[in-house]
């Protein structure tokens, strides 16, 4: 991995990358399970279903803690603030999507 990515907003920038790749991945992996469509993933379960968003949330910033091991086995202390902060950033995302479905 490049040194010039142990930077904070580096770190930022590749959590942010991080969680929409762990979102495509688990998009990738329901719609092959199912049988459906990535776009049918993404309109209706991800954007309209009030009951799975915080999991996929969840899951999906659950792909940067693997980012952030590798960023401290290589010592990039810079850029594992980053990814923290991104993954610190979600957290109250996910409490209130769980909020929202307990409501409806």
């Amino acid at each position: 991995m490049n040194k010039k990515l142990d930077t904070l907003v580096g770190g930022i920038i590749t959590g942010l990358i991080g969680t929409v790749l762990g979102f495509l991945l688990l998009g990738a992996f329901w719609s092959y399970s199912n049988g459906e469509s990535l776009s049918y993933f993404i309109e209706n379960i991800a954007a309209k279903s009030l009951l799975y968003r915080d999991s996929i949330l969840t899951l999906s910033t659950l792909f940067n803690v693997g980012i952030f091991y590798l960023g401290i086995r290589a010592e990039w202390w810079r850029f594992c603030r980053g990814i923290l902060m991104v993954i610190m950033a979600c957290v109250p995302l996910i409490i209130w999507f769980q909020m929202q479905a307990g409501v409806s």
